[in-house]
């Protein structure tokens, strides 16, 4: 809803076509989206032409929009809290365990960044931390940030161990 929300917001005079290519949703999701918002009073429609409308957000419309941006924002900045808090708690059982060496590999990615971060703001006056790859020594861990599932005593896979 949120999506079809903003979309209108924009751009009240795109079809439903025009709204299930810019969004990925199927047309007749889209057409059941747009039902439920205009029953909910949330948008109206407006006859253009015989086979054209224009959908107009409401006042309700306008304040659930926000309401749901809000909710949509709030979500994510748990979610980010809750991946910080699993990355510290990777990385302080390692560092625990005596790693004092940690190497990054895989793809540059906004999780590269928040172990980065976690790193430089709990580990970064008592260990290492550099991008890999590199011959692992014993003493260092490889934090892979793919989805692939890569094996070995001394590489831990990021997104499998995060669990939010």
């Amino acid at each position: 809803e949120l999506i079809v929300l903003d979309h209108f917001f924009a751009k009240s005079d795109a079809s439903q076509r025009d709204l299930a290519i810019a969004t990925g949703i199927s047309l007749g999701k889209i057409n059941l989206i747009i039902k439920k918002l205009c029953d909910d009073g949330l948008i109206r429609q407006e006859a253009i032409s015989k086979r054209k409308i224009k959908y107009i957000l409401t006042q309700r419309g306008l304040a659930e929009r926000a309401r749901l941006s809000n909710e949509s924002i709030l979500s994510a900045i748990k979610n980010y809290k809750r991946i910080k808090e699993c990355v510290f708690r990777l990385l302080n059982k390692h560092f625990g365990a005596g790693c004092r060496e940690f190497v990054l590999e895989g793809n540059r990615s906004e999780i590269h960044e928040v172990v980065s971060e976690v790193f430089d703001i709990n580990f970064r006056d008592q260990a290492s931390l550099v991008w890999g790859p590199v011959d692992v020594k014993d003493n260092q861990v490889v934090l892979n940030l793919d989805r692939r599932f890569l094996s070995g005593s001394n590489v831990v896979n990021v997104l499998h161990e995060i669990s939010i």
